[in-house]
């Protein structure tokens, strides 16, 4: 199959608008997604709720994670309060997101925070509530 002069100029001319479209789609879509994390959005709104609950259910085990929680840690004494994380100077959204992410104890740390294995938009949640409550 042979293309002439022409057709192939029309080939990368076609490529270069697609290259176009789909940059400018991957900038529209992260755009989103920055507007979706900000402190003001209905969609923050409703992660610190869900954050909120989500800690009392499952933090609140070790940590004093909100003031209105129920019941008091079982862990003696009981792990950081999250007040106290968040005032900590390297604290920032970033290195919650990735702690959260990984494990925590191990031979090298046996009295880390164990994984709770939470999922992605778990971890998304537990960060707005930090970053709203305790900024």
């Amino acid at each position: 199959m042979q293309f002439s002069a022409t057709s192939d100029a029309h080939v990368y001319e076609w490529l270069f608008d697609m290259r176009l479209i789909l940059t400018l789609l991957a900038f529209l879509l992260s755009s989103i997604g920055f507007a979706w994390s900000q402190p003001g959005s209905s969609q923050n709104a409703e992660d610190v709720q869900k954050g909120h609950a989500l800690a009392i259910k499952v933090c609140a085990v070790c940590h004093i994670a909100a003031p209105d929680q129920p019941s008091k840690p079982m862990l003696t004494p009981p792990a950081p309060a999250f007040a106290l994380i968040v005032r900590q100077e390297a604290f920032d959204a970033e290195s919650l997101t990735h702690f959260l992410a990984t494990t925590h104890r191990g031979l090298d740390n046996p009295k880390g925070m164990p994984n709770v294995d939470l999922a992605d938009y778990q971890i998304k949640e537990i960060v707005a509530y930090f970053l709203r409550l305790y900024k």
